[in-house]
């Protein structure tokens, strides 16, 4: 087998990236993570493409996840190639890894207060207000609360899932919508404005709306690739909130999601850039191989 794409959940893009991985020529298949035994297929592939989200788990897809950690092992032994590379994968699951990971390296991020389950909150004396509190392996929102005070921060915790949370500074999108960039071989292809929404967030299934964003500025987009290339990702999604003084990058994503109205709407095929991107890795790898 040629390209292996490791996927958790019928999502729209992973069929969407495999046929058109296909339709450039290469073979590709789709290997469904929640399955048990199905490594040897894993192995018998020449190139690996991760589609595992953080918010996983969230799907009754954990075992994806769970896995996740011995299948890179085995890739690492056989020396098969997985896009990201087998370090973006740890990116993408904690949102702590990846925000101290970009601090410590001088970019703009917000303060990290504390990691935490929810029966270790009231133990916490470090949270500065108001903060964004989200699941450290997650995405699209899921379980995602503005608090302002202590009290809040309790009540937060109440009806919400016993895994790991985050709790970061909150950086006011004073502007009314978050920058997205969605990087492919170190280039910025895609570069949106989402709107805020009336509960402070910014998302899809909110009802956030989205404008092309032609005039973002080269520093925005220089740092964003250099951001992916630290985390060691080649295709991907970051957000940033910008302000008066500057941009932070509040969320980095390993594995981009899109749905098929989103092509129309942002007049650009996320996964048919991202199977051109894979076609040309595995080509090259190939050839290299000679």
């Amino acid at each position: 087998m040629e390209i292996g794409i490791l996927f958790e959940s019928k999502e729209w893009s992973s069929y969407a990236l495999l046929e058109n991985i296909n339709r450039l020529g290469s073979t590709a298949s789709l290997i469904d993570m929640q399955e048990n035994g199905n490594e040897e297929e894993i192995l018998s592939c020449d190139m690996i493409v991760n589609r595992v989200f953080a918010s996983a788990a969230f799907r009754s897809h954990q075992r994806s996840l769970d896995r996740m950690p011995a299948i890179i092992a085995l890739l690492k032994e056989k020396n098969i190639p997985m896009i990201n590379p087998y370090e973006a994968h740890f990116y993408e699951i904690s949102k702590e890894l990846a925000t101290n990971t970009l601090a410590a390296h001088g970019f703009s991020v917000p303060k990290v207060y504390g990691v935490f389950t929810p029966a270790q909150v009231v133990k916490d004396k470090t949270i500065e207000y108001p903060c964004i509190v989200k699941p450290n392996c997650g995405g699209r929102t899921n379980f995602t609360f503005i608090v302002k005070n202590k009290s809040e921060l309790y009540d937060s915790m109440k009806n919400v899932p016993d895994i790991e949370f985050i709790a970061e500074e909150y950086i006011d999108p004073v502007f009314g919508f978050l920058t997205r960039i969605e990087v492919i071989g170190r280039s910025c292809k895609l570069i949106l404005k989402r709107s805020v929404t009336d509960n402070g967030l910014s998302a899809y299934h909110l009802g956030s709306t989205y404008a092309a964003y032609d005039d973002c500025s080269d520093e925005i987009q220089d740092a964003a690739v250099r951001a992916m290339d630290l985390l060691r990702i080649e295709t991907g999604s970051m957000d940033i909130i910008e302000n008066e003084s500057g941009f932070y990058m509040i969320d980095i994503n390993s594995v981009s999601n899109a749905s098929e109205d989103n092509i129309e709407m942002f007049s650009f095929d996320l996964m048919k850039e991202t199977a051109d991107y894979i076609v040309r890795r595995y080509r090259a790898l190939k050839e290299a191989a000679k």
